[in-house]
């Protein structure tokens, strides 16, 4: 899978689903690859500010989430 793909995938999920953990992202994604890949590639969504890492404290937590454009 390209980057570019796993881009839309991640953004698909994440407009669906709201905040999701790393996990839960892997089981949406059925991910059963290089996890390092996928990290570069959410890496990359953060620095660019399409996407951000925020704490849940209620489920102890670091979600992804799509960046509010207010």
């Amino acid at each position: 899978m390209s980057g570019e793909d796993l881009r839309s995938r991640i953004l698909s999920i994440l407009s669906k689903r709201g905040s999701l953990s790393f996990e839960e992202l892997l089981a949406e994604l059925g991910w059963s690859g290089d996890l390092r890949v996928l990290r570069r590639v959410l890496a990359d969504m953060v620095r660019e500010g399409i996407i951000v890492k925020e704490p849940d404290y209620s489920r102890r937590k670091i979600v992804y989430l799509i960046r509010r454009t207010d």
